[in-house]
């Protein structure tokens, strides 16, 4: 009897060490799962960031990006050659940051050597507690070109002169296999991005010289990835144009009628009671606004369909014009010598019968057509290279975004709306967002001369002709 009570307490004992040690494993494996789960253990490998070819040499260092989604623990760099190893960079963190922007500078024994290539690995590892506290780590191999070379630039065709207000056209050639960037500087920061024309290497871009803009000093600049940087001057003749000014008298009634209703179409300035601060509002701070939306269409540089073949732009046949391109414009109040707000009128305004024909001359695609303060209902038409044209004022615009209109299509009707009194057209012409004299891209003879000339010397210096 008691021998049976033994058995069934030890039988009962072996049950409850065995449920205990169940519910002991089950404990440790819920603690040891919740501790991976955490964001210590996370298991995301690091990224590297950069170009399968970088560029260096001894003012630009090698440069790269790590990021990790908890935090960079440390990095190492390896240059390799013919089976031999250059280990030039090994760095541990001690913030863990989740973003890295690093820079290796150059050894100078590696600048001396004459291998120019070498193969680059770069390591990294994160801070996480994952693989045995060890982290997730990631690898990354590129080329490292050691370049101490800068780019070649050689002179394909430019125009000859250039007018104050004008345009011209440059073409040019760059030898550099890790050109980075290239482009026609003038000054003030003002840069002419080109195109690829034709061969490898080849660019063209259309240039203008500002109207108010006093000092022209165009530039062919090009810089490699390795930051080599070459300048080529362009010798091109420059002619001085004075533009004029004009004094307008700013009466009550205007302020009161045109002023107020385009000041109250728009919230930032519909709550100026006092005359003249709504009219220096609208007069400058409603048109920078207006000129800013215009220059940010204009700015692009697409290529031409096909040949670029411009022909003169007649916008409003057998109209008048009534208002010159580069005016400088002081409006007064009640004495010509209380001058209250001045601006430039950065096209020319051309008058016929209300609601007459506009076209658009040469074929493009139309960028913007809608709404533009003081321009009224304005399109803005892209004929590649950078070339645009705006039509302001219109009653109605019969093109809508996206079309591509074609050589000597209706586009609009002249109106009133926006800053206009009299019904008439406003015509403008821009080269990478800067106003230009419409009147040279109205002359066939200047098209022929200037643009068209340059294209076909530069065609025969290319071997095309």
């Amino acid at each position: 009897m008691r021998r049976g009570r033994v058995r069934n307490s030890r039988r009962k004992n072996g049950s409850f060490s065995l449920i205990l040690w169940i519910f002991l494993l089950l404990i440790i494996g819920a603690g040891v799962f919740f501790a991976y789960s955490l964001p210590l253990f996370e298991r995301e490998a690091p990224k590297i960031i950069v170009n399968n070819t970088i560029a260096a040499n001894s003012k630009t260092p090698i440069k790269f990006k790590l990021t990790d989604n908890v935090g960079i623990k440390s990095c190492k760099v390896v240059l390799s050659s013919n089976g031999k190893e250059f280990p030039i960079y090994n760095q541990k963190f001690l913030i863990n940051s989740k973003i890295k922007e690093v820079e290796v500078p150059l050894p100078k024994e590696l600048l001396k050597s004459k291998n120019r290539e070498w193969n680059i690995l770069i390591s990294v590892n994160d801070s996480s507690l994952w693989n045995f506290t060890m982290g997730n780590s990631a690898k990354f191999i590129a080329k490292l070109i050691i370049d101490t070379t800068p780019p070649q630039i050689s002179l394909i065709a430019s125009s000859s002169n250039i007018r104050k207000g004008g345009s011209g056209v440059v073409i040019y050639k760059v030898d550099d296999k890790h050109l980075k960037e290239t482009f026609i500087g003038i000054g003030n920061g003002i840069k002419f991005k080109p195109i690829k024309y034709k061969k490898d290497g080849v660019y063209v871009t259309l240039i203008a010289w500002p109207f108010n803009m006093d000092n022209f000093n165009p530039k062919i600049i090009a810089i490699d990835s390795a930051s080599n940087k070459s300048i080529n001057t362009l010798q091109i003749h420059k002619l001085d144009k004075v533009y004029k000014t004009s004094k307008i008298r700013a009466r009550d009634g205007f302020i009161d009628g045109k002023i107020t209703e385009l000041a109250q179409g728009d919230s930032e300035y519909a709550n100026i009671s006092d005359r003249l601060e709504k009219f220096r509002a609208v007069n400058e701070l409603m048109r920078k606004k207006n000129e800013d939306l215009i220059h940010k269409y204009s700015k692009i540089v697409t290529p031409p369909n096909g040949k670029w073949n411009i022909k003169p732009f007649k916008p409003l046949k057998g109209s008048k014009r009534v208002s010159d391109f580069g005016v400088k414009r002081y409006y007064y109040y009640k004495t010509p010598d209380n001058i209250i707000s001045t601006s430039y009128h950065v096209g020319y305004d051309f008058a016929s019968v209300k609601h007459d024909n506009i076209y658009s001359s040469n074929k493009g695609k139309v960028v913007f057509a809608s709404l533009n303060g003081i321009y009224g209902n304005m399109p803005i038409i892209d004929h590649g290279l950078g070339l645009y044209t705006i039509y302001g004022h219109c009653s109605s615009v019969l093109i809508k975004k996206g079309d591509i209109v074609k050589s000597n299509e209706v586009i609009a009707k002249t109106g009133v709306t926006g800053l206009a009194l009299g019904d008439h057209l406003h015509f403008g012409i821009l080269v990478q967002g800067i106003e230009v004299l419409p009147l040279e891209w109205m002359k066939s003879k200047w098209i022929e001369e200037h643009i068209i000339a340059i294209f076909r010397k530069a065609d025969k210096n290319l071997g095309y002709n």
